[in-house]
C-alpha cells in the first residue's frame, strides 16, 4: 500500500499568510482612539506636574519667613490646584475651558542694571531653606513649566488641550513674574545692561518697509 504524503507542512505555509492578513485587516478596522497619542501623553505629564507643583509650592510658603513670600506662594499654590482641577475636567469631557483664575500681583516697575549684587553660597547646615532659596526654587519651576506646556501644546491636535497647554504655559509665566518681580526689587535678582549708546544703536537698526514712517516719527502727509 502506498502511503499518502505529508501535507501539514504544505498547509501551514499557506495558512500563515492569511492568518497574517486577517491579523492586518482586523488592525486597520479597529475603531481609533479619540485622541493623538502626543496629546495624551502631553496633558498626562502636565496635570502631573501641575499637581506636583501646587504641593511643592504649598510647602514653600510655610517655610517662607517674609509674609509677603508666604502669601504670594499659598495664592499660587491654590491656583496650580484650582488649574489642575480645570485640567482633568477638559481632559474627561473635551469640553472648552473656563476663566482663568490667577492674576498678576506685582506692579512694579523693573530695577535695572547692576547693583553691587552678592549672592549666598549654599548653606547646608540651616535648618530650613533661605527665602533667596525659596523663590528661586518656585521661581525655576515656573520657568521650566513654561516651556514644557509650550512644547506639548504645540504638538496637539484637539483644540482644548492645545489652548489648555497654552493656558498652563501663560500661568506658568504669570506665577514666574511675581517671584522675578519681588526678587528683583530685594536684589536677589538684577538685571544687567548693555551701554546706552549700544542699546539704541541695536534699537534703531532695523527700518521699516518703504512708505511706512518709522515709529515715533511723524507720517509724512499724503499729497494727492
Amino acid at each position: 500500500m502506498q502511503q499518502q504524503p505529508n501535507m501539514q507542512p504544505h498547509m501551514q505555509g499557506n495558512m500563515m499568510p492569511n492568518a497574517q492578513a486577517g491579523s492586518q485587516g482586523q488592525g486597520q478596522n479597529a475603531p481609533n482612539a479619540p485622541f493623538g497619542a502626543h496629546e495624551i501623553i502631553g496633558m498626562n505629564e502636565v496635570l502631573q506636574a501641575t499637581s506636583a507643583n501646587a504641593e511643592v509650592l504649598n510647602f514653600l510658603a510655610h517655610h517662607a519667613q517674609d509674609p509677603q513670600v508666604r502669601q504670594l506662594l499659598e495664592r499660587q499654590a491654590q491656583a496650580m490646584e484650582q488649574h489642575y482641577v480645570e485640567g482633568v475636567r477638559v481632559l474627561q469631557t473635551n469640553s472648552p475651558m473656563g476663566g482663568q483664575g490667577y492674576q498678576t500681583s506685582m506692579h512694579t516697575q523693573p530695577k535695572l542694571g547692576l547693583r553691587h549684587p552678592t549672592y549666598p553660597a549654599p548653606n547646608l547646615q540651616a535648618q530650613a531653606p533661605s527665602d533667596h532659596a525659596i523663590c528661586a526654587v518656585a521661581l525655576n519651576l515656573h520657568k521650566f513649566g513654561a516651556m514644557m506646556c509650550t512644547m506639548f501644546a504645540l504638538e496637539c491636535a484637539n483644540p482644548q488641550f492645545r489652548t489648555f497647554l497654552m493656558t498652563s504655559a501663560s500661568l506658568c509665566d504669570r506665577m514666574a513674574y511675581d517671584l522675578f518681580a519681588y526678587m528683583n526689587q530685594k536684589g536677589d535678582y538684577q538685571v544687567a545692561t548693555l551701554q546706552k549708546n549700544t542699546t539704541q544703536t541695536m534699537i534703531d537698526s532695523y527700518q521699516m518697509p518703504g512708505g511706512m514712517a518709522q515709529p515715533g516719527m511723524p507720517q509724512a502727509p499724503n499729497v494727492q
